[in-house]
């Protein structure tokens, strides 16, 4: 897509990871599962018979899970607002309303909005939505919970990306975003990722390291096993980007 024009700006990028390691054996699951499971290993270099699936059971009794985290790590926003969560999948319980249990333990003031299987696409394209479908201010949870996982590894970690949204300037303006390759056009910082959450991740790290000089531009650019999608970013002197972590 062309240049927002909404000018949408983020103000706060909260990160939040929890290794998970409750999966189980694929043939605890539907044959129907099969054909998926073999793109997922045969896209990430798995031996197939090392591929493992999370267990859908006991969703909320691992405590808060990783949006919750993120989430919190945000805190309240200073007026009511909508929250957007973003799933690159569907919840792994369908018996847990994943998004009302959150918006009830936050407390969350405001229309709430979930969306799922948007897979890799969902950490840049959410601004797509945002663009039209925000007030002047909005907080956005971007979720990776991998349904699959290298049994090798002990299991596979959960990330949640929170950002704090607002139409305006801000420390970090969103100039435009995209589904196909990255346009050809100059970025100081290219960052790559296989899924929606990971360039968000990277930036998070770089950006705690040290603070990008107004005008810098950073291309996220995630590809994932079926598709790939950017997001372009530029830092202005209009305040300071919180960087919480849980």
């Amino acid at each position: 897509m062309p240049d927002l024009g909404a000018h949408l700006s983020v103000h706060a990028l909260s990160v939040a990871t929890r290794l998970h390691t409750d999966y189980r054996p694929l043939d605890d699951f539907p044959a129907a599962l099969l054909p998926r499971a073999r793109r997922v290993a045969e896209a990430g270099g798995i031996p197939f018979e090392h591929l493992v699936v999370a267990s859908p059971e006991d969703a909320e009794a691992e405590g808060p899970d990783v949006s919750a985290l993120a989430l919190a790590a945000l805190g309240p926003p200073p007026d009511e607002q909508p929250l957007f969560l973003v799933r690159s999948g569907p919840p792994r319980d369908a018996k847990v309303a994943a998004l009302a249990g959150l918006v009830h333990a936050s407390g969350w003031r405001g229309e709430d909005i979930g969306v799922t299987h948007l897979d890799e696409l969902g950490g840049a394209l959410v601004f797509d939505l945002l663009s039209w479908a925000m007030p002047a201010a909005a907080t956005a949870l971007i979720c990776d919970e991998p349904l699959f996982a290298d049994a090798r590894a002990g299991g596979a970690w959960f990330t949640a990306i929170g950002l704090r949204i607002h139409r305006g300037p801000g420390p970090l303006r969103v100039i435009a975003c995209g589904e196909g390759p990255p346009p050809r056009t100059p970025a100081a910082h290219h960052i790559t990722g296989r899924t929606a959450s990971e360039p968000w991740l990277t930036l998070h790290t770089t950006l705690s390291h040290a603070p990008l000089p107004p005008d810098t531009r950073v291309l996220l650019h995630t590809r994932g096993p079926r598709r790939e999608c950017w997001l372009t970013l530029q830092a202005t002197p209009a305040g300071t980007l919180a960087l919480p972590r849980q």
